[in-house]
């Protein structure tokens, strides 16, 4: 095992760690404050050299799902954190980032279509949907960016919604990528079994919950001076 492929290890298990204190930890709170800041450093690192690692070895969904998921995380830790009714470079930065993650998943699935794939384990042919699943994911993702400068600043529940899908999509991706895509390093009675995938399904049901929670609380309500989402 070389050293790129064990900090790319150790950074995806301390992301899940970090991910799960985050999501199990009152809102806000000082705990959940450093948990997130924990799943930012350990999340960008564990994108930039797993999409080292794929580029290297020419598996071009895997640095595609690098840059979506480094996309997400930045850009989730970034709205929360951000004032209401601001928005400036950082929103444009994200917005050219999610741009570029989203042409190159076109341009992968169009490949895709065309016979050009890529192959997991040597035998998996990645369909053209799942590229472009990732666009389109990266798309929806630029998009309120640029809604976001064109408004000047989000309020604090968009902003907050924001900060909940990216941050759990990009936890999910870690998940699933730990759980139901290495299911070698599980024992053989695991492999295969529906238990691998609770815990990326987890990911979701909380992302929900934490949506519907944030759209309904009094504590998230906008200020009237600052325009909505």
């Amino acid at each position: 095992m070389n050293w790129s492929l064990a900090l790319h290890i150790l950074a995806g298990a301390l992301a899940l760690v970090a991910g799960a204190t985050a999501l199990a930890t009152p809102k806000g709170g000082r705990l959940h404050r450093r948990a997130g800041n924990v799943f930012l450093a350990a999340m960008l690192l564990m994108s930039v050299t797993g999409g080292i690692i794929a580029a290297l070895a020419g598996i071009r969904v895997t640095v595609l799902a690098a840059g979506l998921t480094a996309y997400l995380v930045g850009s989730g830790w970034m709205a929360a954190r951000r004032p209401d009714g601001v928005a400036g470079r950082l929103e444009g930065l994200a917005l050219a980032a999610g741009l570029c993650v989203a042409a190159y998943g076109v341009l992968l699935g169009i490949d895709a279509g065309n016979g050009r794939t890529d192959l997991i384990d040597g035998t998996f042919a990645v369909p053209p949907a799942i590229y472009f699943t990732f666009a389109g994911l990266a798309a929806l993702g630029a998009a309120t960016d640029g809604w976001t400068l064109a408004l000047r600043g989000l309020t604090h529940r968009p902003r907050i919604r924001r900060h909940v899908w990216r941050m759990c999509g990009a936890l999910y991706i870690a998940a699933s990528s730990f759980f139901t895509g290495q299911q070698d390093v599980f024992p053989k009675a695991l492999q295969g079994s529906p238990l691998l995938e609770a815990p990326e399904n987890l990911v979701l049901v909380l992302l929900l919950f934490w949506l519907v929670r944030v759209s309904l609380s009094k504590r998230f309500a906008p200020t009237p001076t600052v325009a909505a989402e």
